[in-house]
């Protein structure tokens, strides 16, 4: 299983407009990795490429990263920062499978969806807890929040198992505790470092749960300006077994 991640940044990606505090002054000044796109993963699975969330960035990350085959695209959520690049693939020159739970695409329809995605899109829907089988891999969508409908999924080739939260709560079902256990690779989304909230786990937070569920490796990923810089988290977690940050054009193999 091979893993790219296309943009690491969270809601404001950074350097964020308008904002001077120092982690986008320097991301400004210095460039590299301190610079994050908001948050789109690809997996390369056997012959399917799929992508995880469509950032408002989405065009240029293709472009950048010549991404030139695509057959499904999962959506997590429908916030603006998760799938406000939808449109772009009006002009897809194929046909693309778009997994969303149903109310969550309902919601999808109701703030960015078009006619001429219509032409492009197969809606196919997944439901929590159930397995979608591919040939050669399977996907298990589970609720990441109660409130809203916001999703993980844990994707499985073979006997290896990776699990994505999107944006998760600290408070987790135990049902999801159990989708994370043990499994090979588990990529979090940590906007902020200490920053305790309801809705969002932070990195230290993230950290524990790894270890409470027994994650062979960790990913962490879609972080903002109220995170660390990304040398100096990196410089955090080398202290950490198993656990690295995830930058801009990363790539994984599982």
């Amino acid at each position: 299983m091979k893993i790219r991640f296309l943009g690491t940044g969270a809601a404001e990606g950074i350097p964020a407009i308008g904002c001077d505090c120092p982690h986008c002054t320097r991301a400004r000044e210095e460039g590299g990795k301190l610079v994050r796109e908001r948050n789109a993963i690809l997996f390369s699975l056997p012959d399917y490429e799929l992508l995880i969330d469509c950032a408002p960035d989405i065009r240029s990350l293709i472009n950048k990263y010549r991404i030139t085959r695509l057959d499904g695209i999962l959506a997590t959520r429908s916030r603006y920062d998760h799938v406000g690049g939808i449109k772009e693939f009006e002009y897809w020159p194929g046909q693309l499978d778009f997994l969303a739970e149903d109310r969550l695409f309902e919601a999808i329809q109701r703030e960015h969806w078009t006619e001429l995605l219509d032409a492009v899109m197969f809606h196919i829907p997944y439901y929590p807890g159930s397995s979608l089988y591919f040939n050669g891999f399977s996907i298990i969508p589970f609720a990441a929040r109660r409130r809203r409908p916001i999703f993980g999924i844990s994707v499985k080739e073979g006997d290896t198992r990776v699990v994505y939260t999107s944006d998760t709560p600290t408070r987790l079902t135990n049902y999801a505790r159990r989708v994370m256990w043990n499994c090979d690779l588990l990529i979090v989304n940590t906007p902020t470092f200490d920053k305790e909230q309801e809705n969002h786990i932070n990195t230290l937070e993230a950290i524990e749960l790894k270890k409470q569920v027994g994650a062979r490796r960790m990913v962490l990923t879609s972080i903002n300006h109220e995170n660390l810089p990304h040398d100096e988290l990196e410089a955090f977690v080398r202290e950490v077994e198993g656990v690295i940050v995830a930058y801009d054009g990363m790539t994984l193999e599982v």
